[in-house]
């Protein structure tokens, strides 16, 4: 840490010695989930003060099965003044490897990408893992097919205007303590950091903020999801063990500000809401 880093931090320390999280700007989303009708829920998130919504391009939302909806899913986003990020599907393989599969998957994605510039994001998020089965595959074999698909993917999403935010994950070689090493080989990549996946592949809360504060201007999106720990449980924030407080202090002192989605395992509203004022009362009312 340099000693403006140093200064910063110290500017962000309450009087019981906590971390003072009011200059973390957020913008406020959740997860669509697939049993959500869009044009409502898009209307309830603008009641609600919620900035975008987040929607997982599978199931109902899979790109073929809403792409000639593209158009009316913009103007309700655009009625109700609320934004959009757009998850790719993550059961589609990008590290397959088995050449087909694999150039199949980076078409999917690259098609989701597609879809996302119409519906009007900004961000795409994405996973840089291998499914390949660890007894026939070597890790440094799997992350190179993974590296083969990300050399397509990265400048696709730039060609589309997104922001190709890669995200961490439990089950990969880039886990959160690796993704500097992914960060370096793509320098047009930002990273959605995940709570949960990072504490659950072995980041505790201080880790995380000293990781955040260091790589705070490659982050461009947050996944803030909460977990008793044990498995990947995606809790509103408030409803697990992670210390936000403590994981999210390195981002208030590099000064950042971006989208965080509340990526819930739930689809009741209420519960959804609630995760966000737990949000926003660490954050302060803004």
């Amino acid at each position: 840490m340099t000693d403006d880093d140093r200064r910063r931090a110290d500017g962000n320390r309450t009087a019981d010695g906590g971390t003072d999280l009011a200059d973390l700007d957020l913008e406020v989303g959740f997860t669509l989930g697939l049993g959500m009708e869009f044009e409502p829920t898009v209307r309830w998130a603008a009641s609600e003060g919620f900035d975008f919504v987040e929607l997982l391009l599978d199931g109902p939302y899979a790109r073929e099965r809403i792409a000639d909806r593209a158009e009316s899913m913009r103007s309700a986003l655009t009625d109700a003044g609320v934004g959009i990020v757009v998850h790719l599907p993550f059961v589609v393989d990008p590290g397959s490897p088995f050449a087909p599969v694999r150039a199949g998957a980076v078409e999917e994605l690259t098609a989701g990408m597609d879809l996302a510039a119409d519906l009007g994001a900004e961000t795409v998020v994405f996973h840089p893992s291998s499914d390949a089965w660890d007894l026939g595959w070597a890790e440094t074999e799997t992350r190179g097919f993974v590296h083969e698909a990300l050399d397509e993917l990265v400048p696709a999403a730039i060609e589309h205007g997104l922001d190709p935010c890669l995200e961490n994950i439990v089950s990969s070689y880039y886990v959160a303590a690796r993704f500097p090493e992914l960060l370096e080989r793509y320098p047009d990549a930002s990273m959605t950091f995940d709570t949960s996946h990072a504490l659950l592949s072995g980041m505790d809360e201080a880790a995380q903020a000293a990781f955040c504060r260091e790589h705070a201007g490659r982050i461009g999106h947050l996944h803030l999801v909460d977990t008793r720990g044990g498995d990947d449980e995606h809790l509103p924030v408030g409803m697990g063990r992670i210390d936000f407080e403590t994981a999210l202090g390195g981002l208030a002192d590099a000064g950042w500000s971006g989208t965080a989605t509340l990526e819930v395992g739930t689809e009741d509203r209420d519960t959804i809401a609630l995760g966000k004022r737990h949000v926003r009362t660490l954050v302060g009312d803004r």
